[in-house]
């Protein structure tokens, strides 16, 4: 790989594409960006392999109009916002989608867990880990979404109210909200 990419900034990779379609200066944004975004994809739907077409297809329109991430972002949040937003408006529109066919297919389900008692330490910590990911998970969307966004991806208020579309007040309410409702379920 060309030692002059890799020290590029993101910025400068995808101008680089825009200009002359230089398709080794997008593959380095791609490799820069892709498993953090698959990161926070799978762990938004709770899916990997549509975690993995949802970042594909967030590439592909930056691949498809380079312009537009430009353009929206110049003096604003980084290119990884700009993608973050994308990747995080498909999930959100594939779990509406989801939750509409399931409806119409199946109509309301409730999904129980149920938990085995540990016999040891490693398995006391696996089960309250489990615990913990169970109660993410029935969070409402919105909820886990800024929890995400703000523990795993380590995003300020800001970038998260950038990325969502929200108030940075908004973003702090709800994530309190969050916090709340996760404090609550796990105090039993």
């Amino acid at each position: 790989m060309n030692q002059g990419l890799l020290s590029m900034t993101d910025r400068q990779l995808i101008e680089a594409y825009a200009g002359t379609r230089d398709l080794k200066a997008f593959g380095v944004f791609v490799d820069r960006h892709q498993s953090s975004l698959l990161s926070f994809a799978s762990a938004f739907l709770r899916d990997d392999t549509l975690a993995q077409d949802i970042v594909q297809e967030a590439f592909l329109r930056a691949a498809s109009d380079p312009h537009r991430m430009l353009k929206s972002h110049s003096g604003g949040p980084s290119e990884r916002n700009w993608l973050l937003k994308v990747v995080r408006d498909l999930s959100v529109d594939t779990l509406r989608r989801r939750a509409s066919e399931k409806r119409a297919i199946t109509g309301a389900a409730a999904i129980k867990e149920t938990a085995a008692p540990a016999a040891d330490a490693a398995m006391e910590e696996q089960e309250q880990a489990d615990r913990v990911r169970a109660a993410i998970d029935r969070l409402k969307p919105r909820l886990r979404e800024l929890l995400i966004l703000k523990v795993r991806e380590k995003k300020s208020y800001r970038e998260i109210a950038g990325i969502t579309g929200l108030t940075v007040t908004n973003v702090g309410f709800l994530l309190h909200q969050a916090m709340q409702s996760l404090a609550e379920e796990l105090k039993e």
